[in-house]
């Protein structure tokens, strides 16, 4: 059973149900539910659910589920979804989910999806994929880390399109330049 709060400055249409949630300055039409969600500095239209979610200083537009989800300065349309997601300083738009994605300084414009994926200091504007049940960071700003990805003899080549970003592959590829190095058959 919870509470409804209405201490501390809670903005117009905003909605707090939980000891300590929505507790001082909540946004107009903002939600916060569980423990402590949304406690302080929570911004307009930021939703936070869960125990901690969102507690100190999520963005506005922000969106944290999860026991303490986004918890600690989430930036604007940023969105944690898991454990520990988007813990402590998400940046503005980044995206964590999972179990401690983005959780300690995920940058702006990043994605983190997958248990620990993204999980300290992540570039901005990278994407972090991870299905191997440890850690995978990225320091390293517009980059796409994926793993595990399965090693196989492959009957087609994988290319990318550095103007539109799409990824495609071809069983007869067209290699126009200079190689350099050793080839081996």
């Amino acid at each position: 059973s919870g509470t409804i709060n209405f201490v501390g400055a809670q903005g117009a249409q905003a909605v707090a149900i939980g000891h300590s949630s929505g507790q001082n300055n909540q946004g107009t039409k903002a939600v916060a539910i569980g423990e402590s969600a949304g406690k302080d500095n929570q911004e307009f239209r930021a939703v936070a659910i869960g125990y901690s979610a969102g507690e100190e200083d999520q963005g506005g537009v922000a969106v944290a589920i999860g026991g303490q989800a986004g918890m600690e300065t989430q930036g604007d349309d940023a969105v944690a979804l898991g454990y520990l997601s988007g813990w402590r300083t998400q940046g503005q738009k980044a995206t964590g989910l999972g179990y401690r994605a983005g959780q300690i300084n995920q940058g702006a414009d990043a994605i983190a999806i997958g248990a620990w994926a993204g999980h300290t200091n992540q570039a901005a504007n990278s994407i972090i994929i991870n299905a191997t049940g440890t850690m995978l960071d990225n320091i390293v700003a517009d980059a796409f880390i994926v793993k595990p990805i399965r090693s196989a003899v492959g009957t087609t080549m994988l290319m990318y399109d550095a103007s539109s970003g799409e990824v495609t592959h071809t069983a007869s590829p067209v290699i126009t330049g200079d190689i350099t190095g050793s080839v081996f058959g």
